[in-house]
């Protein structure tokens, strides 16, 4: 009986030497992504005050970087983490009534974020496809002092070339923002949200 259990133990302490021998490999198997993206800012859902004469949707178009460290769990599984920077570039403005009943013209800034997320995708057909996601918190880093960051959330898809993959992505941040002068809240808009396209490039 002892004997069994000497035997079970070695067994099993195998097992545990060759499973963490296994991931250590799988870990150094990752590697680095570096990306790049453009796109186009979707409407936002927004909400105007009753002192507010016209409002225009905020943005025109998006511009993003990406640096990822990504490793293979389990076949054809990659996950690891991301940080990045993302920029909304500002179109439009709202009128809206002061305190002194004078209308007033405020011209929307750009909203700059850093995303600091985890990142995972599944290949499909022999690795020339995959799906995944970034999950995560962005961070506001230029723009009004009223932008708020939120969470980060960011599906996409992509067509692997080898070193180069290019990828579409619909990007979404979430966070509500207000926009007050003197106290007062003129224009509220719930987060920025866009459909990017763009390239990576695994090191």
């Amino acid at each position: 009986m002892k004997k069994l259990l000497v035997l079970a133990a070695f067994a099993v302490f195998g097992l545990s030497t060759v499973n963490a021998q296994d991931v250590a490999a799988k870990m150094k198997s990752g590697g680095f992504k570096v990306g790049a993206n453009v796109g186009f800012s979707l409407l936002n859902s927004n909400r105007y005050f009753f002192y507010v004469n016209e409002a225009d949707d905020f943005g025109s178009f998006n511009f993003g970087v990406d640096f990822a460290y990504l490793f293979e769990v389990i076949p054809n599984l990659e996950v690891g983490g991301l940080v990045g920077y993302t920029q909304y570039v500002a179109s439009g403005g709202y009128d809206y009534i002061n305190d002194n009943g004078d209308q007033v013209r405020f011209d929307y800034k750009d909203a700059g974020f850093v995303p600091i997320s985890s990142t995972a995708r599944y290949y499909f057909a022999d690795k020339k496809f995959f799906g995944g996601v970034d999950l995560g918190y962005a961070i506001n880093v230029i723009g009004d002092d009223n932008v708020n960051g939120g969470f980060y959330l960011r599906p996409k898809f992509g067509f692997n070339l080898g070193n180069i993959a290019l990828i579409a992505s619909y990007q979404r941040i979430f966070g509500n923002t207000d926009y007050r002068t003197n106290g007062n809240t003129y224009y509220s808009l719930s987060g920025f949200a866009s459909f990017n396209v763009g390239a990576e490039f695994s090191f």
